[in-house]
């Protein structure tokens, strides 16, 4: 966990570096507790140390556990769709409806990453001019400054398209800017800064802050960013970005250990609460703090539980008190739920599935059981058998699944059931195997409680203990707070299994799918994700079955929710195809087109340009007109 002072590195410390358009990232009003200015304070190492903190603050305050990517990089691909009773929630960003530069998420995440940006500009430029640093930290303070630059320049040209290339510290209001090709800024920035951090990051994190990056993160993200440049070449040149790409996967891939990657024996262990913290196989994450104090919001940290979650409180009993972890606060209205498509993309022996969607739910009710009423009943369309059965504390209240439950199953059973057909319109499916997701009024039409059933997704749970008998929710002290929205749990942003996808995908771009398939059997399709009762060979791939569409199923299958969906369909040139195809609109709004493979330029930054029109929007979007005209 990265411990930062914010009073000194957020407040008059922190040197008023401005993003393009004088947007600031904190308020400049604190006290500085040393006394001292930014050229007096970065001489020493450790107010370089304060400043190369900084550069996790906003993906900690704005970013990783709150709402925002959850919509723009998940809920804008094909494999979540907001849940029915709120479908129109933030509908410009996961369906690009009305989606123009107006919106203050795209606003937030452009003024963010560029602020990110200076701040490792500020690191880099500085650094030769700390008189009491060692090479050892320099290194280290260095590599962490470019890794972070190359993160950000690779996001927001994937995002944005060609935007300004800025390598100097910026430090006085910006009102003029210039587009820069995005292969310039892949080919003089992001690939080399993240060659760089490969050379000069520690294995280990410094000081050993959790949430760091070190050498295991920086040759996963060149991998990944070179992945990404191939897109925008041809012939031998996109070869020579493949090749680039599939050696950083491999040095991983064959120095597991050397960098301190372990992976677990079971599938489910990766996700468990006890293993968030030390995690083995998170490669990078957004950290987040048990004691509140440390968080920029403190009520506001790790909001990621509630937000891939079916409603359940106050249904069949199920209640969220302060001691019912199983069941944590809800959101009011919004959630991703998993679609038609996602569901249906896991075969019967894939234990991944079971460790990602929770289908049966069980009762938690106060005094100790449930009795089925006759309006409970109705409100979940369940047999009339079901009225006046009894559920014991700790047995199924509530199924929802992906699978189809004939009546006649649903007679036998203490609980009701909502299947795969209920939730979705399965009678009229796309040609690419999606299918809507039913109206309200197609399924009950006086309440939402089917509306809203669908399995909870997993990988952000919070409701079991880690090995000190600690939550990872509410206030940290392991007592209180279940019925809280406050997390702080980590959020992982790169997780090993994408190295060996990425290298998969290399060696079918380099005409090697024998080669692509051995490294899928032997790091992703292994026993671990074998259900019992099911054999490996289920499991195992061939070369046949090394194509750019199995490649993007399995990294939807591995990799689902993990903040990469929108930028591997953008990637491979498939958003509008499978947007369409596997996520198709409730309500027959389709808008997504071939412009959505960028986001609009913010209109709050054109508006601080004064050649905000030579700048301009992206093509496709509303032209930019200066407010007030």
């Amino acid at each position: 966990m990265i411990h930062i002072n914010l009073k000194y590195i957020i407040g008059s410390l922190f040197i008023g570096a401005v993003t393009l358009g004088g947007f600031t990232s904190c308020s400049l009003d604190e006290d500085n507790p040393s006394g001292e200015g930014a050229d007096q304070a970065f001489v020493k190492t450790q107010g370089m140390e304060y400043l190369v903190n900084q550069l996790y603050y906003n993906f900690r305050w704005k970013y990783f556990g709150r709402e925002d990517p959850v919509l723009y990089m998940e809920g804008s691909g094909d494999l979540w769709q907001t849940r029915a009773n709120n479908y129109g929630y933030g509908k410009q960003l996961s369906r690009y409806i009305d989606l123009q530069g107006d919106r203050g998420q795209i606003a937030g995440a452009w003024n963010r990453v560029y602020d990110n940006i200076n701040v490792a500009n500020t690191i880099i430029n500085r650094l030769d001019g700390v008189n009491d640093i060692d090479d050892k930290t320099k290194a280290d303070f260095d590599g962490e400054a470019r890794f972070m630059r190359s993160y950000c320049y690779w996001w927001l040209c994937e995002f944005f398209g060609d935007v300004e290339l800025r390598t100097q510290e910026t430090t006085t209001p910006v009102f003029t800017a210039v587009r820069t090709p995005r292969t310039q800024i892949y080919d003089q920035v992001i690939i080399p800064d993240a060659e760089k951090a490969c050379e000069e990051l520690p294995v280990s994190p410094y000081d050993g802050d959790v949430g760091r990056s070190t050498k295991k993160a920086a040759y996963a993200l060149l991998a990944r960013v070179c992945l990404t440049r191939a897109q925008y070449a041809t012939g031998d040149s996109a070869r020579v970005f493949y090749q680039k790409a599939l050696d950083a996967a491999n040095y991983v891939i064959n120095n597991k250990a050397a960098l301190g990657i372990k992976l677990y024996n079971t599938y489910d262990e990766i996700w468990q609460a006890k293993n968030n913290k030390t995690n083995t196989e998170f490669l990078w994450v957004c950290s987040h703090s048990s004691n509140p104090s440390l968080n920029p919001q403190q009520k506001n940290a790790n909001r990621l539980h509630i937000y891939f979650a079916p409603k359940l409180n106050e249904r069949a009993g199920i209640t969220t008190t302060a001691t019912s972890w199983e069941y944590p606060k809800e959101m009011g209205g919004f959630s991703m739920e998993p679609n038609y498509y996602l569901l249906n993309l896991y075969a019967d022996w894939d234990a991944r599935y079971d460790s990602f969607f929770q289908e049966d739910f069980p009762e938690n009710n106060p005094r100790g059981q449930y009795r089925w009423s006759a309006v409970m009943v109705k409100n979940f369309r369940a047999p009339e058998s079901l009225v006046g059965k009894t559920v014991k504390d700790g047995q199924t209240v509530l199924k929802f699944t992906r699978k189809v439950v004939p009546e006649s199953e649903r007679e036998k059973v203490n609980y009701a059931v909502v299947d795969i057909n209920d939730m979705f319109d399965t009678q009229h499916k796309t040609a690419l195997g999606g299918a809507r997701q039913k109206d309200i009024n197609d399924t009950v039409a006086t309440n939402t409680y089917i509306a809203t059933s669908y399995p909870r997704f997993m990988k952000y749970r919070i409701w079991d203990r880690d090995p000190n008998g600690t939550f990872l929710l509410g206030s940290g002290d392991g007592k209180s707070g279940a019925n809280t929205t406050v997390g702080f749990a980590d959020v992982p942003l790169i997780r090993y299994a994408e190295v060996p996808l990425i290298a998969a995908e290399c060696y079918i771009q380099l005409g090697q799918p024998a080669q692509a398939a051995q490294v899928i059997n032997s790091e992703i399709r292994t026993q671990r994700i074998v259900k019992p009762g099911h054999s490996l060979s289920e499991a195992q791939v061939t070369a046949s079955d090394m194509t750019i569409e199995w490649i993007l199923a399995e990294r939807a299958r591995e990799l689902c929710g993990e903040w990469l969906r929108w930028f591997d369909l953008k990637r491979t040139g498939k958003l509008v195809e499978y947007v369409r195809g596997h996520n198709p609109s409730m309500d027959g709004i389709d808008v997504v087109d071939e412009h959505n493979n960028l986001w609009p330029i913010p209109n709050t930054f054109l508006d601080k340009l004064q050649n905000a029109e030579e700048f301009g929007q992206n093509p496709g979007y509303d032209p930019y007109v200066r407010s007030g005209k």
